[in-house]
């Protein structure tokens, strides 16, 4: 099935809507005004959850937010020309937040995950007028899951939100101007989170036939057992990864070192992801995902692969690599400058003179030339965004049944059986931690959030103070337009 068949096909429908507020600045225009929709005809109901998927899709694909997410973790500096390249993620990765607040990259983070949760309740509007004029059952019960769709959008920019700036504004559907909404404690915000992600999992179907890689019943309930995880709640991330285990049919992908790579798009592996393509043709247009790649790319590289050199491996996490033996993880994970890759790509030397060793680049951004359509010169071109892996299902359900005194060798081993591991049979919680800090480096702050969650960011993080830097300051910008955001929390 060629990709331009799945959800990437559908017209983009979004709201048009004018605010008399300005604190965020974000609320997207559409390109179909919807004084010119036939809300009666019920065959383009999918609309405006396309809508959601093309937002979603630019937004989360923003390069900036890529290292906030994740340079604050043992496994990744930000890397670039020298240290004053972007010096701004510096300052995050070395937890001087105070520098931070009128960072550019914290305040466009901030309004393109913002723009997400808006787009889903302006599309949720659309899909109502729909839904007004449905008189078959089944239809109404397509719009039951087209609504579940765009909730777990909103569910999925709230965690991200709240992962990285903790107590959040939570935007109230009912004021069409949006207000000046206050921060609610990360607590509220979780709970809103849970709710829309039960909806979810009710209404979302066990597999996606019409638009193939869409979000899954599975997908919602993968995100709520992490967002249990990250509370400390092992019995729900427990009985949610375990029925996901029992019954969703998924394995590992055998082809690990294809995994992050073309052949990997949409494998069974994968939960969510978000998709790109360049409809197999080696011009014109395409949807790309532009910088997230190319800032991660090899400096001083001829195209296709190029790039601005950001997003190093740091040494630690190079030798913890080696200790561990991951010969099978090294060729997944790290592209390494002054080598010829697995794929037969040669990477030129860059040896950064802020770091102690030559440059070890993120593989997983990494898409060999021999896989591009030929024409195609841009970095990643026509690869996918991984997002919610069954890895993470596995291991997940593994440290949450060795914490309640559960079976976790068994979980524990088929993951590390894919990366050529001799199994544990006894595994200890940091047997389990272990794993995941070698089979999710550079994945969506994984490892700085199981850091925090385990209280051991303070140890294992210089800089890092418990009670200080568990979440990045609230933009300037933002407390300038909206001063209730410094207000006492809501609870």
């Amino acid at each position: 099935m060629k990709i331009y068949k799945n959800i990437l096909s559908i017209v983009v429908i979004l709201l048009l809507l004018s605010s008399c507020n300005d604190w965020l600045d974000v609320v997207q225009e559409g390109t179909v005004p919807t004084e010119e929709i036939d809300y009666t005809n019920i065959s383009q109901m999918y609309g405006p959850v396309s809508g959601v998927y093309a937002n979603a899709r630019q937004n989360m694909s923003r390069w900036e937010m890529w290292p906030l997410l994740n340079v604050r973790g043992d496994d990744v500096t930000k890397g670039g020309n020298s240290e004053a390249d972007q010096a701004g993620f510096l300052d995050v990765e070395n937890f001087n937040y105070d520098a931070v607040k009128d960072f550019w990259a914290l305040e466009e983070s901030w309004k393109g995950l913002y723009q997400i949760v808006f787009t889903t309740y302006n599309n949720e509007v659309l899909l109502n007028r729909y839904r007004e004029n449905i008189t078959q059952e089944s239809d109404l019960q397509l719009a039951l899951q087209y609504e579940a769709e765009i909730k777990f959008h909103r569910a999925l920019a709230y965690f991200f939100i709240s992962n990285l700036w903790g107590d959040i504004p939570l935007i109230d559907p009912e004021d069409v101007n949006y207000g000046y909404p206050f921060r609610f404690s990360l607590d509220s915000v979780r709970k809103l989170i849970h709710s829309e992600l039960d909806f979810c999992i009710t209404n979302l179907p066990a597999e996606q036939t019409e638009h193939r890689g869409a979000a899954t019943k599975w997908s919602a309930m993968a995100l709520k057992a992490k967002l249990a995880l990250y509370q400390g709640d092992y019995a729900t991330t427990e009985s949610l990864t375990s029925e996901i285990i029992r019954d969703a049919g998924i394995q590992l992908t055998t082809e690990y070192y294809q995994l992050f790579k073309i052949p990997g798009k949409l494998a069974p592996e994968s939960l969510y992801e978000f998709q790109f393509t360049d409809f197999e043709s080696g011009d014109g247009q395409q949807v790309y995902g532009g910088a997230w790649f190319q800032h991660q790319g090899p400096q001083n590289n001829p195209a296709p692969i190029s790039g601005w050199g950001f997003m190093l491996l740091k040494s630690e996490y190079i030798n913890f690599l080696n200790d561990r033996g991951e010969s099978t993880r090294w060729d997944v994970a790290v592209l390494e400058s002054g080598t010829t890759s697995p794929a037969g790509d040669e990477i030129s030397l860059f040896e950064p003179s802020y770091l102690d060793i030559k440059a070890h680049y993120n593989g997983k951004a990494y898409t060999p030339s021999s896989q591009m359509t030929p024409g195609r010169v841009d970095y990643g071109s026509n690869n996918n965004i991984r997002l919610l892996r069954y890895a993470d299902v596995l291991l997940m359900n593994a440290e949450a049944r060795v914490r309640t005194s559960g079976d976790a060798a068994t979980p524990l081993n088929e993951v590390r059986a894919r990366a050529m591991l001799d199994p544990i049979a006894a595994p200890t919680l940091e047997d389990i931690l272990n794993e995941r800090k070698a089979e999710f480096s550079v994945e969506w702050g994984n490892r700085f959030h199981d850091l925090v969650r385990t209280d051991q960011a303070a140890t294992e993080l210089p800089g890092f103070v418990k009670g200080e830097h568990e979440f990045l300051p609230i933009p300037v910008a933002q407390e300038d337009l909206n001063p209730n955001l410094t207000e006492p929390v809501v609870e």
